[in-house]
């Protein structure tokens, strides 16, 4: 029997039934001894479900009745995952070779480590995936391949020590997509732990030329997230430019590409959901908030972060 802690594998999938058979199977290639795989299936009608079950019986699946989104399929997945340690991996997503070993390598390095942030590459073109590029400047592109200490993580292929978990809680389901790995990391530096970005934990993310969520859509849940988060979790001084700021922005940003669509509806849900909100407000320590800037800072992402509000592409 080996004595290495057990990797809880987590994949929430929707409609992606080729994919996740890819992810599995990659998964599957590791030569790391002591694994489980979970699949969180957001009700699809793609045969996913069947399909796995049998091509690969030994998976853990779970079926759920309703899409509950990104947030929602991995929050039912580690719900059911037993390891010491929990990877979420997104059904478009394979891992490189010797991913797991690093994976625990990393987690064993410092206790106080409650996330491991993996390098996410392109499939097919090996570049730094875009997908992951907002977490970082392009300074820390550059310096992809040595490990630091940040701010946030990708949810493309993140992990997670289960203590840290258990400390802080899961995933905000309310987010349902965008920005959840923001609105936990913010959980995890206020608990004390720290994000670990570990280059040697390689994800390849095979990306779709087929958007399956419009542009538009994708704009609306972002803005909004990204509002409930400044509303929920950041203490009164910070919101109190964050806020204006953000909706300056995207405001701007609607302006220049001549459509407010988004603006308008992301601004007046989160107006309708105040009441919610505001039963819901927990913010982060000052401390938390400091260092939570300050890490924007050293990294030179939070100029890059702002200027990036004011950029779009259709």
């Amino acid at each position: 029997m080996s004595t290495k802690p057990l990797v809880s594998v987590v994949i929430a999938t929707w409609n992606r039934v080729q994919d996740v058979l890819e992810t599995i199977h990659s998964v599957y290639r590791q030569d790391y001894p002591c694994f489980e795989i979970i699949v969180a299936d957001n009700a699809s009608t793609d045969g996913t479900a069947d399909k796995i079950r049998v091509s690969f019986p030994t998976v853990k699946l779970i079926r759920l009745s309703e899409n509950r989104g990104a947030s929602g399929g991995r929050n039912a997945g580690m719900q059911e995952a037993d390891g010491e340690y929990i990877l979420c991996l997104d059904s478009d997503a394979s891992l490189e070779g010797g991913a797991l070993h690093a994976l625990v390598a990393a987690f064993e390095t410092d206790p106080t480590i409650g996330v491991v942030n993996s390098k996410v590459v392109n499939a097919f073109t090996r570049n730094f995936d875009p997908i992951a590029g907002w977490a970082y400047s392009e300074e820390q592109k550059m310096k992809s391949d040595t490990p630091f200490y940040t701010h946030t993580f990708s949810e493309t292929g993140c992990a997670f020590r289960r203590d840290a978990l258990l400390k802080t809680d899961m995933f905000w389901e309310r987010l349902f997509f965008g920005r959840e790995g923001e609105e936990l990391a913010l959980r995890m530096l206020d608990a004390g732990y720290r994000i670990l970005y570990c280059p040697s934990v390689v994800i390849l993310h095979r990306a779709s030329p087929q958007k399956r969520i419009a542009s538009s859509e994708r704009r609306y849940h972002d803005f909004r997230n990204a509002l409930r988060i400044y509303l929920v979790r950041y203490p009164w001084w910070l919101l109190a430019w964050m806020l204006p700021l953000k909706i300056a922005a995207e405001t701007v940003k609607g302006f220049r590409m001549q459509r407010m669509d988004w603006v308008f509806r992301a601004v007046w849900a989160v107006v309708c959901e105040l009441p919610t909100l505001w039963k819901e407000r927990k913010p982060i320590h000052n401390r938390t908030a400091l260092d939570y800037l300050h890490f924007q800072r050293e990294h030179g992402s939070l100029s890059w972060g702002l200027s990036s509000w004011l950029k779009y592409k259709t």
